[in-house]
């Protein structure tokens, strides 16, 4: 609990839920969203993103104070078209605004600052119901618009189109928020890796080192060339990969990322309590059938039967470890080793 007070309309932390609760609905529908070319997809849910993170935000300071939001205050949320979702959208933003107006904030308050994240947030979904509803195929109109524009997110400067610092700083928050210790842009023999990250407290797992690429793309797609330069750059730097984007992966470049055990996250990802395993089986086409399904391990084959035979052959990015299981898991290969020495050390 906060001493200070905020001084909020009668209902403002009901709508706010409200709120969030329609634009968390419209962002998870735009996946499967036909009527959107993949660049007004994957920008709006972009935005959508950034509005939920300073509402959130929102929220959080209202848990502080004698405003707590209700937890009944969800509701279920449908829509024919995101068009119509940004309608209703909007309409919950200008009663918002409305009752914050009528109070007469000062300009110094608490409160004026949560009236201005709002306002930022309502031309954003102006800028993207617009450019919806006329039903235009001109992407660059709409990147422009929006880049243009004000930032709903203050804390990251330049972002830009076909700049790629948000989505690493996106990225590093939550590796920081999991227990690790990130940095940006760093150098492997002068190739340049966009996230690396060590676990502050290591659990004797290969995941306590990590390298990521992160691709925040709206129309190309990721390729076997970029998955195969990953793994690459992890195996150099002994370290696990993962794939942020917020693009598609083509059908053979996302069998690579199963088969090398790569963890593909997208911006939802990224707001989750833990990073996630990598997705090493994939769903079935099958209705009531249960062949035997094998896993990314078994699909990938082995080595070459002259190194199979070798000691210290084994498919693992971190040295001292083995693949157990058929699954993700990894296993020390030296199992009378020292309860404080990392499996790693000495390899």
């Amino acid at each position: 609990m906060t001493d200070e007070t905020l001084s909020l309309p009668p209902g403002f932390d009901r709508g706010l839920t409200q709120l969030i609760d329609a634009i968390e609905t419209l962002r998870d529908g735009l996946s499967d969203e036909e009527t959107l070319t993949t660049v007004q997809a994957v920008t709006t849910r972009r935005r959508l993103f950034l509005a939920l993170y300073a509402l959130k935000a929102i929220r959080r300071q209202l848990a502080d104070t004698e405003h707590r939001p209700s937890q009944g205050d969800h509701e279920v949320v449908t829509w024919d078209d995101p068009a119509q979702a940004l309608y209703h959208i909007k309409l919950r933003l200008d009663r918002l605004l409305e009752d914050l107006s009528i109070q007469g904030y000062d300009h110094s308050s608490q409160e004026y600052s949560i009236e201005q994240t709002l306002e930022t947030i309502r031309d954003h979904i102006v800028i993207l119901q617009d450019a919806l509803s006329e039903g235009s195929t001109d992407n660059s109109t709409l990147l422009e618009k929006l880049s243009s524009h004000r930032s709903v997110y203050v804390d990251v400067a330049g972002r830009g189109v076909g700049d790629g610092r948000w989505l690493e700083y996106q990225l590093q928050r939550a590796l920081i928020r999991w227990g690790y210790q990130a940095a940006t842009r760093q150098k492997l023999f002068n190739l340049e890796v966009d996230v690396v990250a060590t676990r502050k407290t290591k659990q004797h797992k290969p995941s306590d080192w990590i390298v990521a690429q992160c691709k925040d793309w709206t129309s190309d797609t990721i390729t076997p060339a970029k998955i195969f330069r990953l793994c690459t750059i992890a195996f150099a730097c002994r370290a696990m990969p993962v794939l942020c984007h917020t693009t598609e992966l083509t059908p053979r470049a996302e069998k690579l990322a199963r088969h090398f055990e790569v963890r593909v996250l997208d911006l939802r990802d990224l707001e989750r309590g833990a990073l996630p395993a990598p997705q090493v089986y994939s769903l079935s086409a099958e209705l009531n059938e249960w062949p035997p399904e094998y896993g990314v391990r078994d699909d990938r084959g082995s080595l070459p039967l002259m190194f199979y035979r070798e000691p210290g052959k084994r498919f693992s990015y971190v040295p001292g470890f083995t693949p157990v299981g058929m699954d993700y898991d990894y296993e020390p290969i030296d199992a009378d080793r020292d309860d404080d020495t990392h499996p790693a050390a000495g390899h």
